[in-house]
């Protein structure tokens, strides 16, 4: 009797073994599936295709579907985080500058970012501080013109007016409606990828500074 207690102590002993042998060697298959899936997925941010045109890239088939909750937010860090944000397929454009050589304010931008003023054809969006940016984009995303920023000592009529803001931003909204309301009830798809403010042919693409693009295509 206890060579048979024995026995079948050691043959558990030996199906406890074999059982947890199995467990690991699952566990390690589970990891490795993990972990080459991991290796294998591209970030959004690393594949790109050049558009000579306007220099920047775009991922591909790194798409999706986002709604105002996610644009909102990106729209409010463009400036502070300074990336660039470009919209397709607006009707109209975000607003409106001024170019210097007609000194009317009749060329659209369809873009958010801190490269505009480097352009000698048109003025900059004057926003010194974190303070004026967030100033501007309210205006611009919901018609709120009732930053501190915008008031005028010189005139008190112009504050918390469309004029007022127009003057203390160097740009003019015409009769464009908030860019909130013109992208409710549609379609964004968001493309993210990176673009090189200095497109320079003669300078090396690893002294190029390289900075976030953010495209959302409006349906």
């Amino acid at each position: 009797m206890e060579n048979a207690a024995e026995a079948l102590k050691m043959a558990g002993a030996v199906l406890i073994f074999v059982l947890a042998i199995s467990i690991i060697i699952f566990a390690f298959g589970q990891v490795r599936e993990t972990s080459d899936t991991i290796l294998n997925y591209k970030d959004r941010e690393t594949e790109y295709i050049s558009d000579e045109e306007n220099h920047y890239y775009q991922t591909i088939d790194r798409e999706r579907v986002v709604g105002l909750e996610t644009v909102i937010p990106s729209i409010f860090r463009a400036y502070l985080e300074q990336y660039k944000i470009v919209f397709e397929g607006l009707n109209e454009p975000l607003f409106y500058v001024k170019d210097k050589l007609t000194g009317q304010y009749d060329i659209p931008k369809y873009t958010l970012d801190l490269e505009t003023g480097k352009n000698e054809i048109y003025t900059n969006p004057n926003l010194g501080t974190n303070e004026m940016k967030r100033a501007f984009l309210s205006g611009i995303v919901y018609g709120d013109f009732s930053s501190k920023v915008l008031e005028n000592n010189n005139n008190s009529l112009l504050n918390n007016t469309k004029l007022g803001f127009e003057r203390k931003f160097l740009v003019e909204l015409k009769n464009l409606s908030p860019l909130y309301n013109r992208l409710q009830n549609r379609t964004i798809i968001e493309y993210l990828g990176v673009y090189y403010p200095e497109d320079n042919p003669n300078k090396a693409e690893v002294n190029l500074q390289e900075k976030r693009i953010i495209t959302y295509r409006i349906q």
